[in-house]
This record gives structure tokens, C-alpha cells and sequence, in this order.
């Protein structure tokens, strides 16, 4: 946080991951945990939510982490695409899903976006964000060595 804002790694501070989830113990699990390894948070149940929270940040996310069912109606897919579009850029994104319709995670996979499974591992949704802000250029050099 630099005088109060979250700012993006693109503008030279720490990666911002942006977490959408609607079950508030996963979300507060979600945010330590990016939190503990020094990364910007902006967590919340909803993309609409998570929209006005980076406005009050002045922030702009590096990754978005999203949950695929969301109690709003919303999909994981469309809760990262319109946070893509406020910012019209391709904003690295991954789903998190607990769901086992196999219709639901054909639609998950459509997407194109990673997919990690419920429970998650720590260790693995911590690879794939790297990953992600890696490919993305969201990292310093220091980060991606270590």
C-alpha cells in the first residue's frame, strides 16, 4: 500500500490479486493466505463488490481469483470477464470450483481460464498465481527467482 492505495505491480508495487468468493470463511482463508505473502488483496463476494472496492483503491488487479458458482447467479467466468472489461485489459484470471456437474465444468473449461479443484491446496493455487503473474509480467525478478 503506497499512501493508502493498493497499487499494482504494473505500477511498480505489489501484485494486486482480486479474490471473488462467496462462502465468507473461504474468502477470509483466501485473502490471509495472498496476504501472508505480501500481496495486495482486494477480496470480496461479488464482482460488482470487488469493482467498487478497486475504485476506492485506485487499484488495478493483476490477477483474479473467482470461484465458478457464485450465490449471486454470477459464474466465475463472467464475474473475471467483467472485471477484464472495466479495465479493458486481459487480466490473468483462474476459477475455483467445488462443483462436479459435468455440464458446469464443461462450461468452466470452455473458458480457456486454469481450473483448481476444491479443497484446494495452499501450495498449488500459490504455483498457479505465480505462474500467472509471472507470464503476465506482474513480478519483479526477485519474486519469480524466489
Amino acid at each position: 500500500m503506497v499512501n493508502g492505495v493498493i497499487t499494482s505491480a504494473a505500477g511498480g508495487g505489489r501484485p494486486l490479486i482480486v479474490v471473488i468468493e462467496d462462502e465468507a470463511i473461504v474468502l477470509a482463508g483466501y485473502q490471509m493466505l495472498f496476504e501472508s505473502l505480501g500481496y495486495g488483496v482486494v477480496a470480496s463476494p461479488s464482482s460488482a463488490d470487488a469493482l467498487r472496492q478497486l475504485a476506492a483503491l485506485e487499484g488495478r488487479p493483476d490477477c483474479i481469483l473467482a470461484d465458478y458458482r457464485l450465490k449471486d447467479g454470477q459464474t466465475g467466468t463472467e464475474a473475471i470477464e467483467t472485471i477484464r472489461k472495466a479495465f479493458d485489459t486481459a487480466i490473468p484470471g483462474v476459477l475455483v470450483t467445488g462443483d462436479t456437474a459435468v455440464d458446469r465444468l464443461r462450461h468452466a473449461a470452455a473458458s480457456g481460464l486454469p481450473i483448481l479443484h476444491k479443497p484446494v491446496n495452499g501450495q498449488q493455487l500459490m504455483d498457479v498465481v505465480r505462474k500467472l503473474l509471472a507470464s503476465a509480467g506482474a513480478m519483479s525478478a526477485r519474486e519469480r527467482v524466489g
